[in-house]
């Protein structure tokens, strides 16, 4: 009778698991890598980290490793490179890139809003950087892209819910252009430009 005062159920129980933890052997793990495909991607995808680790203020670099990583299927972790990339780049004349990058990888995960902050944070800091660390061309297609998500964002579309009418809408925003050379409208078919 004293026995049951000092032992109960749930000691009785502990005392079990303990005993099995101890007794039973440890079971097999395995494991295998997180990242698909060939030998060449991940050696492609493990130099763009160590670049980037050993040069962790390049924008350049953190926008090649943002973009393996993408394409990998790692989103989120391509979001974390660009925005730490862009926080260690401050002073640096790439970090409009790592803002980029950001921008691009908040497009892949579909979260336009936060694309939208970056790409202008991009735009900002590309002005700052001047014409020979930011050229003409990259200022004009980041622009160019800022206008598309812009109106994208402003139809109110959830890109999540509705990508294709997100895409229209933003496509909407933007006016095209059509040099040398015609399109018929209806057929959709290349039209020769005619001479005077």
């Amino acid at each position: 009778m004293q026995l049951r005062r000092y032992f109960g159920l749930v000691d009785l129980a502990i005392a079990m698991v303990v005993f099995f933890a101890v007794a039973l052997p440890p079971r097999e793990m395995y494991a295998s890598g997180a990242v698909k495909g060939a030998e060449t991607e991940h050696f492609a995808l493990a130099l763009a980290e160590a670049r980037t680790m050993a040069h962790p203020d390049d924008g350049v670099l953190a926008d090649e490793f943002s973009h393996k990583l993408g394409e990998a299927g790692f989103k989120d972790w391509a979001v974390e490179v660009g925005i730490d990339a862009a926080e260690r780049g401050k002073q640096s004349p790439t970090r409009w890139r790592a803002l980029l990058a950001t921008s691009v990888a908040y497009v892949d995960r579909l979260d336009a809003v936060p694309a939208l902050d970056y790409v202008k944070r991009a735009l900002a800091a590309c002005e700052t950087a001047g014409a020979q660390a930011c050229p003409s061309w990259e200022s004009i297609r980041m622009d160019l892209y800022e206008q598309h998500l812009a109106a994208g964002v402003a139809s109110k579309i959830d890109p999540k819910k509705n990508p294709k009418g997100f895409r229209d809408a933003g496509q909407g925003g933007l006016r095209t252009i059509h040099l040398g050379g015609g399109h018929d409208r209806d057929q959709q078919t290349p039209v020769a430009p005619t001479r005077p």
